[in-house]
């Protein structure tokens, strides 16, 4: 017979008791130490108080993550090849049509398809660093910013002239048969007040959607304004864009055609807004109206002079911050002898125009808003979109709804330059031949 104490310990230990979970291991000793309990599963029972789940963590569990899937994830992850780029050959070179800072701009032809482009040539010959910023701004801004009045960029082609380094790159662009200096310094082309306000209300349908996107074009003028046959206006030329934030403190005024280039700049403000495009687009809108440029200084200090005497001399009741954000009115502020110019905007707008009856008080009312001297005063394209001129009799009128039939098929400011040059030289050529030169 076994003895007892040799059955105790062949007898199985006793379990539980029923509705009890049993005692957790003990800690098991590592190299490291006591290893820490695993911590207590999450709580996914309905609280006693409440008949709503107790609140869990937001960040799933691991269980809960799909193997499958996650391995579906590390199976998409793939090294794309580069791009290759066309070979600007694939275009029929035509005539030029403009000249840029880096390069021509042609007419283009795509030998496959027919369709005619715009061909703008950035030499990176002249480029220390292979490519200009200014270009690199340009395709960037142009691929992010699609809308119908604003210039499409089609794709970027090169020429490497049997090299593998390109020696040209051009940007490939859709053509538009008109630039509105052609258009307004061409008297054979007659539009209308329907054509003027159109292209006004596209003009700021184009400027808003670019300043809701925080760029500032820093370059509107009339040249950069292309229309095509169909009546539709597109910003082009953005080499000189830039993306924008209220936090920039440090940005060059050298910017925008003197012509066009509002107070804060020619004062010597770094620290400026999208509305510096809004003075240009006053300043368009007006040459629209006159067929010719409206400001017209030879150089900075002619073109203040000639805004003062127009607008009117800024002060501190109209322009507070004046003396802090333009660090050169101090150079130009008249003195407390000294004779202050009032505005005679209205006079000047309503003088030598070809069609007298077109400039009405809401028109001039439009212009006056926008070519305010203080900043923060001017207006905005969208409150400029909402003018009364716009809704006056006749009425804005859409592109489809205008009659396009101009007597010159295409012209643009190179060629209205390149004719006026011509002309020149001939009544040189003859008044050195009659000896009055």
């Amino acid at each position: 017979m076994a003895s007892t104490a040799t059955m105790m310990r062949h007898q199985p230990r006793p379990g539980p008791p029923p509705g009890r979970k049993p005692p957790p291991p003990p800690p098991k000793k590592t190299d490291l130490g006591v290893r820490p309990p695993p911590p207590p599963p999450r709580n996914k029972s309905i609280s006693p108080h409440s008949r709503t789940p107790v609140q869990q963590s937001k960040r799933p569990a691991i269980s809960a993550i799909n193997p499958a899937s996650k391995r579906a994830r590390k199976t998409t992850v793939s090294i794309q090849a580069p791009v290759v780029l066309r070979d600007v050959n694939v275009f029929l070179r035509k005539h030029q049509v403009g000249q840029g800072t880096y390069g021509s701009v042609f007419v283009g032809q795509d030998k496959g398809t027919g369709e005619v482009v715009a061909l703008k040539r950035i030499n990176t010959e002249q480029e220390e660093n292979g490519f200009p910023i200014t270009a690199i701004r340009e395709v960037k801004i142009l691929k992010a910013l699609i809308h119908v009045n604003i210039v499409d960029l089609k794709e970027i082609v090169t020429s490497k002239d049997n090299g593998e380094i390109p020696k040209n790159v051009f940007m490939v662009m859709e053509y538009l048969e008109y630039d509105l200096t052609g258009v307004l310094e061409t008297p054979e082309i007659r539009f209308s007040l329907d054509h003027l306000k159109s292209w006004c209300h596209q003009l700021l349908n184009g400027t808003h959607f670019m300043h809701i996107n925080k760029v500032i074009h820093r370059d509107l003028k009339s040249s950069n304004i292309l229309i095509n046959r169909r009546g539709e206006l597109k910003i082009a030329d953005w080499g000189l864009a830039r993306s924008w934030n209220s936090e920039m403190k440090r940005l060059t005024n050298k910017v925008i055609t003197l012509w066009y280039r509002p107070p804060e700049l020619l004062l010597g403000c770094h620290e400026y807004t999208p509305k510096i495009d809004m003075w240009s687009v006053g300043c368009i809108i007006a040459e629209m109206f006159r067929r010719s440029g409206f400001l017209k200084g030879a150089n900075e200090a002619t073109q203040l002079d000639l805004i003062f005497r127009t607008i009117g001399h800024p002060s501190v009741d109209n322009w507070p911050d004046i003396h802090k954000k333009c660090r050169l009115w101090k150079n130009h502020e008249p003195g407390p002898d000294e004779q202050r110019f009032p505005s005679r905007l209205r006079e000047a707008l309503l003088a030598q125009l070809p069609n007298p009856k077109w400039m009405t008080d809401s028109s001039v009312d439009l212009i006056d808003k926008l070519m305010k001297l203080n900043p923060d005063e001017r207006w905005s394209a969208e409150q400029a979109l909402d003018a009364d001129f716009f809704f006056e009799n006749p009425i804005v009128k859409t592109a489809d709804k205008l009659a396009m039939s101009f007597s010159i098929a295409s012209v643009h400011e190179w060629e209205c330059r390149r004719k006026y040059e011509q002309k020149m030289a001939q009544r040189r050529t003859h008044l050195q031949c009659n000896g009055k030169l």
